[in-house]
């Protein structure tokens, strides 16, 4: 399972490719599942194959229903399988870069089992307006 940590800063190129940063890329592999957050947020999330792999087991392994057939539904229509060229870099699909606002600059940022990218100022304007409502951020953990 990949852990992925850090943030990083990079421009699309005229093409809407996008440089992927060599320590995010080596747990992403040659090819990914990019996919627009079904919590709102927008941005684009990003899992290594095998991650994705293992969370469709566990969505496939629930109770056939008509509510699981509009998730799944939901979750494939906003999603799709991106490979690394050569210079490291994916195209964004022009679906994605509307539902993410991006323009040029995007904002990457690992976030443990997955990667996220963001338009810099709607990431700028979600964490000041979160952190503002947010009554006590701090998170105990054991070391």
């Amino acid at each position: 399972m990949a852990e992925f940590m850090g943030q990083y800063t990079h421009n699309l190129d005229q093409k809407n490719r996008l440089a992927i940063p060599a320590k995010i890329r080596e747990q992403l592999g040659e090819s990914f599942v990019l996919c627009k957050p079904q919590n709102g947020d927008r941005c684009l999330y990003g899992y290594a194959n095998e991650d994705w792999a293992k969370m469709m087991e566990r969505f496939d392994s629930q109770e056939p229903s008509r509510k699981l057939t509009l998730q799944r539904r939901l979750i494939f229509k906003n999603t799709d399988r991106v490979e690394v060229d050569k210079q490291g870099r994916i195209t964004i699909p022009a679906y994605f870069m509307d539902a993410a606002e991006f323009d040029r600059e995007i904002f990457i940022l690992g976030t443990g089992r997955h990667v996220e990218f963001w338009n810099p100022a709607v990431w700028d304007a979600m964490e000041a307006q979160e952190l503002s409502d947010a009554d006590d951020l701090k998170v105990e953990m054991a070391y």
